[in-house]
């Protein structure tokens, strides 16, 4: 759309253990170990959380640039995407507003491709899951701590994420 050319853009970065640290962990094995542990994972303000595991279908591809209006968070616990069948797919995240809600503004885009996932720390602001090259399954993990506010939809200033 032409008049969504002057709207704020985030272009897709490759997606590192470095470059995510400040938002969760890349679920992916990292050095010569035969285990990379994730600990984080099961994350959860509540004292015994218990863990909550399905599969997410997303059958809609996209193509870039990708018009963002809403961020989601979970207060509660962390969350991980493990992709199970997926090409490149984006992880969009932003660090939360001086006012409340989430900076727009600060948001970042990570092109990640088959075989990694991601864990996002409790409270981590992301986007939905948005596959690029064609219909995909992830598997996710969430530790249920029994708050039903968990799940925080927020509107967003509109932004663009370009690959």
């Amino acid at each position: 759309m032409l008049r969504d050319a002057k709207l704020p853009q985030a272009a897709a970065r490759p997606l590192t253990p470095e470059a995510f640290r400040p938002f969760g962990d890349v679920l992916a094995p990292q050095g010569g170990a035969r285990r990379t542990p994730f600990p984080a994972a099961t994350q959860a303000a509540a004292a015994s959380p218990r863990p909550a595991l399905w599969v997410s279908r997303v059958v809609a591809a996209q193509s870039p640039p990708l018009r963002v209006e809403e961020l989601e968070r979970h207060c509660h616990a962390a969350q991980s995407f493990i992709p199970l069948s997926t090409g490149r797919w984006l992880v969009i995240v932003a660090p939360d507003a001086p006012g409340g809600g989430p900076d727009a503004a600060g948001a970042l885009a990570f092109l990640a491709g088959p075989g990694m996932g991601v864990c996002y720390r409790p409270a981590t602001w992301h986007g939905s899951l948005t596959v690029l090259d064609a219909p995909a399954e992830f598997a996710v993990l969430m530790s249920d701590a029994g708050h039903p506010d968990d799940d925080e939809f927020h509107p967003v200033a509109p932004f663009l994420v370009t690959a």
